[in-house]
């Protein structure tokens, strides 16, 4: 299991979107997504000076490594709402935050 060692995540709708996600700052387990017909588009953006691994929490409840994000690069990935996302630092695997979509484009900025 990852370190529980986290720093806080921030969370951005883009532009005219209601704030209607959650953002919590370290995954401790125990969420799974719901089941959803409705699509949404996360961005991931690496503001932080180090790689950061970006995993889906499955229907069992366990991370799904998705991608590696280079410090500095964003990149967006289609999901559903209600569908969990998590972050840890490359290196380290500490806990850099989560995100649970509930509209159609969200934005998570990592420091």
């Amino acid at each position: 299991m990852k370190a529980l060692i986290c720093t806080l995540a921030l969370l951005w709708p883009l532009a005219g979107a209601a704030q209607t996600n959650a953002a919590i700052d370290c995954y401790l387990g125990g969420i799974r997504p719901n089941e959803s017909l409705h699509e949404t588009v996360i961005t991931f953006v690496n503001n932080s000076d180090t790689e950061v691994d970006i995993l889906w929490v499955d229907y069992d409840g366990v991370e799904v490594y998705y991608n590696t994000l280079q410090p500095g690069g964003s990149y967006d990935q289609p999901s559903f709402y209600g569908h969990p996302w998590v972050v840890y630092r490359s290196e380290s695997n500490i806990c850099k935050g989560i995100v649970v979509p509930f509209a159609p484009r969200v934005r998570l900025e990592l420091n």
